[in-house]
């Protein structure tokens, strides 16, 4: 029971080391990725247009992260199993029926 419990916290702390190194390098990713873009837009079109333009963006990305993490889930109804034959019933008839055609694959060879 313990060894179970030690293998979980293990498989736990891996998938939390290896999400913190991926949002570190998104982290990093993002930081070049603005300062690239702030080299183009300030060249192009100037250091006002370059700070609306990302500002936008990073403001826009929040808001669709925000309304996507408070989005509302319905749960979905509970359905009734179906009335029909019962599982042990479907696999008996399809084994009797199996059997009378080879039976009948039999008789008809001879």
């Amino acid at each position: 029971m313990l060894n179970a419990v030690q293998t979980k916290v293990a498989r736990g702390a891996r998938r939390v080391a290896w999400v913190s190194a991926g949002m570190l390098l998104l982290l990093v990713g993002a930081g070049f990725l603005t300062t690239s873009a702030w080299l183009v837009l300030s060249t192009l079109h100037g250091a006002q247009f370059a700070a609306l333009v990302i500002g936008l963006f990073y403001v826009g990305s929040g808001l669709i992260s925000l309304a996507l993490g408070t989005k509302r889930q319905v749960p979905a109804p509970v359905l009734a199993p179906p009335s029909g034959p019962t599982q042990p019933d479907v696999f008996a008839r399809l084994a009797m029926a199996f059997s009378e055609g080879f039976q009948v694959g039999a008789a008809m060879r001879r």
